[in-house]
């Protein structure tokens, strides 16, 4: 039985509740922070700085285990929930990859850093671009939300007046590294941009956390904090206010209805123990991310609420999106073949990026898509794809390694009643005995047409560079893959058609929030979504404790 009342309870240690989190803490509310994973020790539990060599599979890990899971290697795979050891019935005409990371800062942990701003155009798809839905806010609402995230994190970049990706508070660009800058004067050729892309990696001291050293790949994990990451920036913080609470191994199950319908607290599993509680609040914030969240919500049924908490429309867990990912284009550079070594890591993944170019073009598809960069030397040198043996197979890796370029793109996805998940009607639980979902999602005639477009112009763009060797296979990768699931309990001014209003708040429930991806409406063609997931998090935080001060709920 519930021992302690606080004011807020937050579920989920990521971006979005850690933001609430941090944001509530600050207004004076008392908060307890529940994650269904461990506090790791950044020095002890990430593996960044190891190298192939050292490792018992070079990193890639033993054969069979992670095949198909890229995102799982030798150096995550103590960071993500297996989906073989944690299997879902995710299989409904093709797969879902569900991405989980069960430790306080989930992905955050492990993200690509991307924080582009999504601009007024996103916000309106239906009345400015003719296809999707509108938001029911603007992204002037949103704008001075933006503003306090990238000042408390941290974000890189330059004044680069790109339409429709606004520019904002940025520390000094990272330097593109030499494939970037010929991508950058082979993409010219054809009329078609290159900017620097805006992460939150330090590039400069800030907040008492050095500048990036590049030391090696950011989404293996960060020892010393140049990047963001809830765990590392976040928790420190709340960490010294004796108005926090975290609580580890606490895997929340279900949101507890009042005698009125409203939420009282939640249940969760110690993940250690396997022992039940209940904890108490005054509001409750769901941030486990969007398909856990939705979880959550569904599988918290009553009588007040027969078909979830806060599913009264009936479309918790529906509308659910991911960008639309492309398979690689891989190449190499003529002019980068058989130069000296030095370490071009840099703070991992693109230090530039092609944004979005079909605004005015005539196009059989709705919306648009970026194009992202590899390039450079990495600490495994590429040599599975060399032939040979002997000293030709090493002058041949030698001579290719650091000329390696590949062209990715994530494209925007139309919201669609049809994509969805499901508490699984065959009974399917999880490892604590928690029900679990099923998917029904698949890539429709919009994203194929859209992916032909992706590879004509990833080929066109790599033949202007003077690229050779031009490999690929044309692909879509299942929903997921991109690790940018949301709107499953989606946003808007009508309840019938809606689960949230503009505030984050579930329309059933007054005393209830939902800050993490699952509020989306649309998702747009430009690459990351957390500091825009941060943004709408503060705001609903900021408008949750006003609602809290006057006794609105």
């Amino acid at each position: 039985m519930a021992q302690e009342k606080y004011d807020v309870i937050v579920v989920g240690a990521g971006a979005g509740g850690g933001t609430a989190a941090y944001v509530l803490t600050g207004l004076g509310l008392k908060v307890l922070l529940l994650d269904a994973g461990p506090k790791l020790e950044p020095g002890r539990d990430f593996r960044t700085h190891q190298f192939p060599h050292q490792m018992k599979f070079r990193g890639f890990g033993r054969p069979g285990d992670f095949d198909g899971l890229w995102k799982i290697t030798e150096y995550t795979d103590q960071l993500y929930t297996h989906p073989r050891r944690e299997p879902y019935p995710a299989y409904d005409g093709m797969p879902f990859h569900w991405t989980r990371v069960r430790a306080v800062g989930g992905r955050t942990l492990v993200w690509g850093r991307a924080s582009i701003r999504h601009g007024p155009l996103d916000f309106k798809t239906r009345s400015r671009q003719g296809f999707g839905e509108d938001w029911p806010l603007d992204y002037e609402d949103l704008a001075p939300y933006y503003d306090k995230v990238e000042r408390l994190i941290g974000v890189n970049g330059s004044i680069d007046k790109v339409f429709n990706a606004p520019d904002g508070i940025h520390l000094p660009p990272l330097k593109p590294r030499c494939g970037e800058q010929l991508l950058r004067q082979g993409a010219a050729k054809l009329g078609i941009r290159v900017a620097p892309e805006k992460t939150a990696v330090l590039t400069a001291p800030h907040g008492g956390r050095p500048a990036c050293h590049y030391c090696g790949e950011c989404g293996r994990g960060c020892d010393v904090a140049a990047r963001f990451s809830s765990l590392e920036v976040l928790i420190p913080l709340l960490v010294k206010r004796k108005n926090f609470t975290l609580k580890t191994h606490a895997a929340a199950y279900q949101v507890l209805p009042d005698a009125r319908g409203r939420a009282r607290g939640v249940s969760y599993i110690d993940t250690r123990t396997k022992l039940d509680y209940e904890v108490e609040a005054r509001a409750v914030v769901v941030a486990a991310s969007t398909v856990e969240s939705g979880r959550i919500l569904l599988n918290s049924r009553s009588h007040f609420h027969p078909r979830g908490f806060a599913n009264s429309s009936g479309l918790v867990g529906r509308y659910v999106m991911d960008s639309v990912k492309a398979g690689p284009v891989f190449a190499h550079l003529p002019a980068l073949k058989g130069r000296p070594v030095v370490n071009e890591d840099g703070a991992g993944g693109s230090h530039v990026y092609i944004p979005r170019f079909n605004y005015d073009r005539k196009n059989n598809y709705a919306g648009g898509y970026v194009i992202l960069v590899g390039t450079g030397f990495g600490k495994n040198p590429g040599a599975r794809g060399v032939k040979g043996y002997g000293a030709a197979f090493k002058r041949g890796v030698r001579d290719l390694y650091g000329s390696g370029i590949s062209l990715r793109a994530y494209g925007e996805r139309l919201p669609d009643y049809d994509n969805y998940f499901e508490i699984d009607p065959g009974g399917a639980v999880d490892t604590l005995g928690i029900p679990q979902v099923k998917f029904h999602c698949q890539n429709r005639d919009n994203e194929y047409k859209m992916m032909e477009d992706m590879f004509g112009w990833k080929d066109e763009i790599l033949r202007a560079c003077g690229a050779e060797g031009i490999t690929y296979r044309k692909y879509l990768e299942p929903m997921g893959d991109a690790t940018h699931e949301c709107g499953a309990a989606r946003m808007g001014d009508d309840p019938r058609s809606s689960v949230l209003n503009r505030f984050s708040q579930a329309h059933d429930v007054p005393n209830l929030f939902v800050t993490d991806a699952s509020s989306f409406v649309s998702l747009p063609g430009t690459h990351g979504i957390t500091t825009w997931i941060m943004a709408l998090a503060w705001r609903a935080s900021d408008y949750l404790a006003e609602q809290l001060r006057t006794g609105a709920i």
